[in-house]
């Protein structure tokens, strides 16, 4: 044997002691990694511990080479630092037994009662935006029956004057609620001054107490009614014309405060949704003797109530003028209607509109629902069916009762043949069309006449002067029709030999 060569024997008996205390520092180190890093693992990893025990082994026998070649300490390390890497493998691989922080999961589609539970409590709409919108915004009343025409004069001011000081003690974080508050506030109190100020002036003889029908209404109601009595009785009055355009330009700017309104609502309103007739819609158009203002009329068809609603209506009518109104309901009850009353204006000075809030001939208004719990768009159709059905309503209870008038000649004219008939049952129809056919078992002869309205007990008279009834009927039929609507009044009447 070479002296030189290392004998076999001295170096496993050197590797065997070198090795334990390699193993002993190591596996200190490794135990300690484990105990820090893995003191909370779970049986789910100690699937990985064959990778680990392979790695030790790895590393046990890059220690003993080690060794072999170097010193106690340097084996150490090295088994130590396979430890730590088998480690950190574990802790990096494997998953970690408590449960991930979950994205976020969308809402699921429910219906409109739990969206009323779920949705509305993720959104949160600034109480102030309520005290907002109870001045600024447009009343909804339970009834119609509600509406009063009775307030005075100071009751109607003092209740501006309270809109103006809640609007002034509004505070909020959000800026839009503060700039529509400002803005309604600043026009609140100038129409008041000016309004005050007309009391104030000397009336024109005749004009009485202008303000005994002019706030009946409120803000953004009929304003303008009592006034344009004294600018009637004398335009020479220029103080007050002065002072009435400088109030319908407060008004005005006021209008147009609670038309801001949905931009702040849709903010905090959930997204919007198919109505699926949970919100139903009613348009009552004034016509003849019931009027004269229009309503707008909405049933919650809902089993739970909807809370905080901003509601706006827009109105578009024959010619296409168009009208928007924005009202705001803080609790709905299920199964329950809200009415509005929109005001047909006034003709004062130069307008024609003063404080009207509806437009001529609905045809449609397209509604949208804001509110934290359920939002909506939907469309109402008027003109057609729905109103040939409010015409037929009112005219349930019309009748008419007539005669045949035979034609007797005249000393300077003749009464010529016609018809003699009586309206009853309504208080007044406007411009209608009446058709009259007279007729016998073999003639028949057909005119026609537009009077521009006709009160109840009113007798009117049908003849035709331009052509004459050459025989005597038996029947005569009379058909009612009314401009912009299907709806016909047919009867009958007979005519005695």
């Amino acid at each position: 044997m070479n002296p030189s060569e290392p004998d076999s024997t001295d170096g496993v008996q050197a590797s065997e002691g070198v090795s334990t205390n390699a193993i002993l520092i190591g596996t200190g180190v490794a135990v300690l990694a484990f105990i820090v890093i893995f003191g909370f693992v779970t049986l789910v990893k100690l699937v990985m511990w064959a990778i680990v025990l392979a790695i030790l082994a790895f590393a046990g026998y890059t220690a003993h080479t080690t060794l072999n070649a170097s010193s106690n300490t340097e084996g150490g390390w090295a088994l130590a630092g396979g430890s730590l890497f088998a480690a950190a493998f574990v802790w990096y691989f494997i998953p970690s037994s408590k449960p991930a922080t979950a994205p976020p999961v969308p809402l699921p589609v429910v219906s409109i009662p739990a969206l009323d539970e779920t949705l509305a409590a993720q959104i949160s709409l600034p109480p102030e935006y309520r005290d907002l919108c109870e001045h600024v915004a447009i009343e909804l009343k339970s009834s119609p029956d509600a509406y009063r025409n009775n307030k005075g004069p100071a009751e109607m001011i003092a209740e501006g004057h309270t809109s103006v000081m809640a609007l002034r003690s509004i505070q909020s974080d959000d800026s839009d609620i503060m700039y529509v508050s400002a803005h309604a506030q600043t026009a609140f109190a100038d129409a008041l001054t000016r309004m005050e100020r007309i009391n104030a002036l000397p009336k024109p003889q005749g004009a009485g107490s202008l303000m005994v029908e002019s706030f009946i209404h409120g803000l953004y109601g009929n304003v303008y009614q009592g006034y344009a009595l004294g600018v009637d009785a004398d335009e020479k009055q220029k103080a007050i014309i002065a002072e009435i355009q400088a109030l319908m330009a407060a008004v005005d700017k006021a209008d147009a405060a609670q038309m801001i309104l949905p931009a702040i609502a849709k903010r905090y309103a959930a997204t919007p949704t198919e109505n699926d007739g949970r919100v139903v819609i009613d348009i009552d158009e004034s016509w003849g003797s019931f009027g004269p203002n229009d309503w707008f009329c909405m049933y919650n068809a809902g089993q739970q109530s909807l809370d905080d609603c901003t509601i706006q209506v827009f109105l578009t009518g024959k010619t296409g003028n168009a009208r928007k109104n924005v009202h705001f309901i803080s609790h709905w009850p299920a199964n329950s209607w809200v009415y509005a009353r929109y005001e047909p204006g006034e003709a004062i000075l130069d307008r024609t509109d003063a404080g009207k809030m509806t437009v001529t001939q609905i045809q449609k208004a397209e509604v949208s629902i804001w509110s934290p719990s359920y939002s909506t768009n939907l469309t109402y159709i008027y003109q057609g069916a729905e109103k040939d059905k409010d015409i037929a309503e009112r005219c349930k209870d019309l009748t008419f009762s007539g005669s045949y008038q035979r034609h007797v000649p005249g000393l300077l004219w003749d009464t010529q043949p016609g018809l003699k008939t009586t309206l009853g049952g309504v208080a007044l129809i406007p411009k209608c069309r009446v058709d009259v056919t007279f007729r016998n078992s073999s003639k028949s002869k057909s005119w026609y006449w537009e009077p521009e309205y006709w009160e109840n007990g009113d007798e009117k008279t049908f003849t035709n002067t331009k052509e004459e009834l050459d025989f005597v009927p038996e029947n005569i039929d009379m058909t009612v029709s009314f401009p912009d609507t299907s709806y016909r009044y047919e009867t009958t009447l007979s005519v005695s030999p």
